[in-house]
This record gives structure tokens, C-alpha cells and sequence, in this order.
């Protein structure tokens, strides 16, 4: 392979990884918590109006009731109740979220 179908090949693989690891959630630490959250990559401590607690949630997240858990969460304006077999619970999330294993935590969860 030449020089230049190698850089080709190293911008293409760059690009894809760049583009995994900003579709995929990650674990942020919430210092209001103290404790690990698998969130999306640009969520930020919010302050959730109905709990008067502070969650990790993407710019533009609303409060809504999750019927399940009858508690607010934190969570984009089109969440929908998506059942995880994994953990046996309910959760908000968007309509095209994915389940996703957090190999750190041992945890699957929607990915938004």
C-alpha cells in the first residue's frame, strides 16, 4: 500500500472511531450524586425542577414522568417507555435508542 492509501485508511478509521464514541453514551461522574452515570457524551449537571435533585442531562432534556417508576427523569423531549430486559425495568428513552453494555459498569442501558 502506498503513502497515500495508507493516510486514506488512517482518516477513514479515525473518522469512524470519532464517530462511535460521540453515538455511544459514556460514564460521567456527577459530583452532586457522587456517583458514575452512563450518559450521552454532552450532557451536563442539570437541576431536575420536579426532584429538586441534579441529574447528568443532554442540552434541550425535558422532565417527564416516567408511568413505570412514577418519578421525573431527565430525558429528550421525544423519550418513549422502552422496556430493558437486561435489568427488568422501564426506562425513558428516545424512540431509535439502542440497548448498549457498559463494559466498565456491567450495565445495559439505552444509549440516546
Amino acid at each position: 500500500m502506498n503513502a497515500i492509501g495508507l493516510r486514506v485508511v488512517l482518516v477513514v478509521g479515525l473518522g469512524v472511531v470519532a464517530f462511535c464514541a460521540a453515538a455511544h453514551a459514556e460514564s460521567k461522574y456527577n459530583p452532586y450524586t457522587r456517583q458514575w452515570e452512563d450518559v450521552a457524551p454532552d450532557a451536563v449537571p442539570r437541576l431536575n425542577p420536579f426532584t429538586g435533585k441534579w441529574e447528568l442531562a443532554s442540552p434541550g432534556s425535558v422532565p417527564k414522568l416516567n408511568p413505570y417508576t412514577h418519578k421525573y427523569e431527565l430525558v429528550p423531549p421525544n423519550s418513549v417507555t422502552r422496556y430493558n430486559p437486561y435489568t427488568k425495568k422501564w426506562e425513558l428513552a428516545s424512540p431509535n435508542a439502542k440497548l448498549e453494555l457498559n463494559r466498565q459498569t456491567n450495565t445495559w442501558h439505552y444509549t440516546h
